[in-house]
């Protein structure tokens, strides 16, 4: 079985935004991520730790601004205007979710479309479900593409399945995975026989919340297997939504942690420096 390690995936992509940073450099401009996180949330803590880490090894700079969870809605979203219109800013990311009486579709309208490289908002992913070049992808679910990718798995012609519905991974995951001429089968809590559509994949991927909610007999043998999912144990581990004992049936698995999470912030760095290239390339043309 391959063990499908975020890492060198995580590096070899750090390594070619740090080159398109460096080329941004020379023309004067810096690549920069603004982050606003509402209520501190302790889940986000290792998602900042890996995107610093990103950021600190490609040269992409960032800054925080840390809201308190009772913040009026009107200044949330003047906050985000105000970046989406600050030439400085290449890239915003909105932590979430956000606390209850905020409206997460309200406020991802705030971001600018070149700026939305998690692609929250509608028009990113309206973009995106339609089959167009979209300018970003949410982050996750393109870290599971360049994970793919680096590992050498073709995806054209192959039928596969995605376990979970959401706008975050779910759904822009089927969208990319079509893109990529796969054939695709969305599964959520209510789909009657996941079970077998799963042993008919080639490959699954599981982004359901759910700890070890993929079991070896709904998997069939040497199909690949990408974990997205990250649950908290009562000890304070992290265990994916696939049992670990599918590593006896499947060809490739990611591990939980160090498999897609550990791509999934170079994938996001990797975004803000194509958002400044895409800003430079803009104002080349307006003037």
């Amino acid at each position: 079985m391959i063990d499908l390690l975020g890492a060198p995936v995580a590096r070899s992509l750090n390594d070619a935004t740090r080159e398109r940073v460096a080329r941004l450099a020379l023309e004067g401009r810096e690549a920069k991520l603004f982050i606003v996180r509402v209520g501190g949330d302790e889940s986000d803590a290792a998602y900042l730790r890996g995107i610093s880490r990103a950021a600190e090894a490609t040269g992409v700079g960032v800054e925080l601004a840390e809201l308190e969870p009772n913040v009026p809605e009107g200044e949330l979203e003047g906050l985000l205007l105000d970046l989406s219109a600050d030439p400085g800013v290449s890239g915003i990311l909105l932590l979430r979710p956000l606390p209850a009486g905020l409206d997460e579709r309200r406020a991802a309208a705030c971001i600018a479309p070149g700026k939305d490289v998690d692609a929250m908002g509608d028009r990113s992913l309206a973009a995106l479900f339609a089959g167009e070049r979209a300018p970003f992808a949410p982050a996750t679910a393109k870290a599971v593409m360049e994970l793919l990718d680096y590992y050498g798995y073709a995806l054209r012609g192959r039928v596969g399945c995605v376990l979970g519905r959401s706008t975050v991974v779910g759904r822009p995951l089927q969208a990319l995975l079509t893109a990529a001429d796969a054939t695709v089968t969305l599964c959520h809590s209510k789909t009657s026989g996941i079970a077998e559509i799963c042993r008919r994949s080639e490959f699954v991927i599981a982004c359901v919340g759910v700890p070890g909610f993929l079991t070896p007999e709904m998997v069939g043998d040497g199909a690949w297997v990408v974990d997205v999912g990250v649950n908290v144990t009562p000890e304070g581990g992290l265990v994916g939504d696939v049992d670990p004992a599918v590593a006896e049936v499947a060809g490739a698995l990611t591990p939980v942690p160090g498999g897609v999470g550990a791509v999934t912030a170079a994938t996001l760095i990797s975004q803000v420096a194509r958002a400044a290239e895409r800003s430079m390339r803009e104002e080349g043309n307006h003037g």
